[in-house]
């Protein structure tokens, strides 16, 4: 047995109940890699991140799961069958992993693998072929060895 495995908490899916604790994870990523504060965002965007979530998740096209300890959630990371142009045009069910991030005191155990390895299944079990992230500079080496390969993407802000 993995000795990190005994370190290990247990992931499971994320309940709708718990939406709101995904999107404070999924709020504490953007700020630890400077890409946004809650001030930036507009002042539904909580209501409007558990509206959009929990139709996705009740058709089942998106999945969030947690990694629980001492009754507390540590980590969490969302998996979503990408929907909009240009995957209904072309048939194509793409996948997207989005929010991994684990709490920074119990960071280094493997857990934000696992989450992600745990993303990456639900959405192979929905069909995605191809599986699509963007990558902080902590998670990329994660994302790395997981074969996860950088893409021509570009952005303009």
């Amino acid at each position: 047995m993995d000795p990190t495995a005994l370190l290990a908490p247990p992931i499971r899916p994320g309940t709708i109940s718990e939406l709101d604790r995904f999107a404070d994870f999924w709020l504490a990523m953007f700020e630890e890699n400077r890409n946004v504060a809650e001030s930036d965002m507009v002042r539904d965007w909580r209501t409007r991140f558990r509206r959009y979530l929990e139709r996705r998740i009740l058709e089942n096209e998106a999945r969030f799961f947690v990694a629980v300890e001492e009754g507390a959630i540590i980590g969490a990371a969302g998996a979503l069958v990408a929907d909009g142009y240009p995957f209904v045009v072309h048939g194509i069910r793409r996948g997207y992993v989005f929010g991994v991030r684990v709490d920074p005191t119990r960071r280094k155990r493997g857990i934000a693998t696992r989450l992600t390895q745990e993303a990456i299944a639900y959405l192979r079990g929905v069909g995605c072929g191809l599986v699509r992230l963007h990558a902080s500079p902590f998670g990329r080496p994660i994302y790395e060895r997981l074969g996860f390969r950088p893409t021509n993407e570009m952005e303009l802000r």
